[in-house]
């Protein structure tokens, strides 16, 4: 069945002459192709478009999502990045409106994490991540960490910290820290030490860690606050963390991809450097 899309929420990298003259060009051949089209987060809420469109990188596809709360309407981007990985081809453009209307487009569903984050203080937060949050130093002191997973005491950390990411985070920071790429029909919660402490008094987690994504992972920081800790969710930056505690939050990010799309094609372009 081919969904009912009518009205589209358009949003582009105003700061890239390229990605903005794209959406001017989109914008006015979605119109004359009779959808109504909105441009901007802020008319989001509003409006309940039944598409977001975006044009720009990677990581202005996060920080868009974040903005709208990681809602469920589905997302097609349009890559205007550098990498791009989360992201559709700029070749696609010309033929989006056909394959918009014969609908030619499969969905991607990726998990958003959500990170119960506790301050030095006391005082609790949420944050939400579909791409990966990392748990990190904030002085030149390495962090120690109490790690628990599903509450098994699992590790006692010293190092730089941790890279906790989702399938479709596994292809940045994660995979520069050395951690494996994971398939985006997977749907898991990578743990990937960044500089572990090799020396043995402190037993630090040396390799990467794949956990089912019904997995609750707690990391608590020792020897507050001599060792800072700071945590990271889609850029989100939260200091002097005390612990936080990473789950499922239950929402997901919706991707589309035209039917040509194929994860592994993709991975051996932009990372192999096959073509």
């Amino acid at each position: 069945m081919i969904p009912s899309v009518k009205r589209i929420l358009c949003h582009a990298n105003r700061s890239s002459q390229a990605s903005s003259q794209a959406a001017d060009i989109l914008v006015a051949a979605l119109r004359r192709a009779g959808y109504e089209v909105i441009e901007g987060l802020d008319s989001f809420f509003s409006s309940a478009p039944d598409l977001l469109l975006f044009l720009g990188g990677d990581g202005f596809l996060m920080e868009s999502m974040r903005s709208l709360e990681y809602p469920s309407t589905q997302v097609f981007g349009i890559n205007f990045g550098t990498v791009g990985f989360l992201m559709n081809t700029k070749e696609c453009l010309p033929d989006f409106i056909s394959m918009l209307k014969e609908w030619n487009l499969r969905e991607e569903e990726h998990a958003v994490l959500e990170g119960k984050v506790t301050l030095e203080d006391g005082s609790e937060e949420v944050l939400l991540a579909f791409n990966d949050f990392v748990v990190e130093r904030m002085s030149r002191q390495a962090v120690r960490l109490d790690v628990y997973l599903d509450e098994v005491p699992f590790n006692r950390y010293a190092g730089d910290g941790f890279v906790l990411s989702t399938a479709a985070g596994s292809t940045a920071y994660n995979l520069a820290a050395g951690g494996p790429v994971v398939h985006p029909g997977l749907q898991v919660i990578l743990v990937t030490p960044l500089y572990p402490h090799r020396a043995s008094p402190f037993h630090s987690l040396q390799f990467s860690v794949i956990a089912p994504l019904k997995s609750r992972l707690r990391i608590v920081a020792d020897d507050l606050p001599k060792r800072s800790m700071r945590v990271v969710g889609d850029g989100k930056q939260m200091e002097h963390v005390a612990s936080i505690e990473v789950r499922d939050s239950g929402r997901r990010v919706r991707l589309l991809r035209p039917h040509t799309h194929v994860f592994v094609r993709t991975l051996a372009r932009k990372f192999i450097g096959q073509t």
